[in-house]
């Protein structure tokens, strides 16, 4: 082989290299550790932040998706999740926004003055430190576990302040009521440790129930339908600490008091485990979807008149023999 041939295919292997490193680095996402420090809490608290692709502080009206660890963990478990980010962004589930966590402590449900830090603090730092929007109809809220029951609390005890929420496996008990013999059922219960940890001791179930996001949905109602907040629920129907038991409950609370909201009870899924992958695409799916106006279809299209005698014979309770022309698969434009 010349020397000449030599050179010109070392130059293509070059130009391949370079373009394949170039597409990796368009399609990858970043990620930086802060100390933020609280005037609510009078504390620097640990965040951790995954920006998209292409990230240009500035960008007109960024979303800023607030993700909650769940118990025992910190802001290291969103950088944890840094993969299924990465192919979020690249598949277009959803849009480009920045994602910040923090490390709201192992146990402590997220009580108190998290609660501002999380509807305030965070979100003005991060408007600050990358120009995300801090509208409401640009902040998501999620979490897994524990961060599902911080996400539930502080959403609904916030709607206005919100886009959508997505909880996810929350750390909820079927109750309205403190009882008083739990493990009635075979339902997860906060441990008596935990709850005087956060709550106080001697424990006082009163203050408990205020931030029960059952209770929350019932003395809230209006105020959460009036807001328009969406809301999307999931949880395994093989969750080992029992907690599609609480997350059945409120979906029952939610219905029951005309609150809407997309649940999914997940076949074969436990707490964590291998199934999260998807139910996370899942229910980020559920809040991009909420930040481009909602997926409802058209109800007030005009019927052809072949449409409109179809459908006063079915209505009418007459055998057809024919189907309608169309079923909206073909053209979503016309009604069947």
């Amino acid at each position: 082989m010349s020397l000449f041939k030599k050179l010109i295919e070392g130059f293509f292997v070059l130009l391949l290299i370079s373009c394949s490193a170039e597409e990796e680095e368009i399609f990858s996402i970043s990620t930086e550790l802060h100390d933020v420090m609280s005037e609510v809490r009078n504390e620097n608290v640990p965040v951790s932040v995954i920006l998209p692709p292409n990230f240009v502080k500035g960008a007109k009206e960024i979303p800023l998706l607030i993700n909650l660890h769940g118990g025992g963990g910190n802001r290291n478990n969103l950088l944890q999740q840094s993969d299924v980010y990465q192919e979020m962004f690249n598949q277009e589930v959803i849009p480009p926004m920045v994602i910040v966590s923090f490390s709201g402590g192992p146990v402590s449900y997220y009580h108190g003055t998290w609660e501002t830090f999380v509807t305030k603090e965070l979100p003005q730092w991060a408007a600050e430190e990358y120009g995300v929007s801090i509208k409401s109809e640009h902040t998501l809220l999620t979490g897994i576990s524990m961060g599902g029951y911080g996400s539930l609390k502080i959403g609904l005890k916030n709607p206005e302040r919100f886009k959508a929420i997505a909880p996810m496996e929350p750390a909820i008990m079927p109750i309205l009521e403190f009882p008083e013999e739990p493990h009635k059922r075979n339902s997860w219960w906060s441990p008596q440790q935990i709850l005087e940890d956060v709550w106080g001791k001697p424990f006082n179930p009163e203050d408990f129930m205020k931030d029960n996001p059952a209770n929350i949905v019932i003395s809230n109602a209006k105020r959460i339908r009036d807001s328009g907040l969406d809301i999307y629920l999931e949880v395994g129907d093989e969750d080992f600490i029992q907690l599609h038991d609480g997350a059945e409950f409120l979906h029952r609370v939610f219905w029951d008091n005309d609150i809407r909201h997309e649940y999914h009870l997940v076949r074969w899924a436990d707490h964590v485990g291998l199934s999260m992958y998807d139910r996370t695409k899942e229910a980020h799916a559920f809040l991009a979807a909420s930040l481009a106006g909602g997926k409802s279809e058209p109800i007030d299209l005009p019927l052809t008149q072949q449409e409109l005698a179809f459908a006063r014979s079915v209505f009418g309770g007459e055998a057809v023999d024919t189907e309608p022309t169309s079923m909206m698969r073909d053209d979503p434009q016309k009604a069947p």
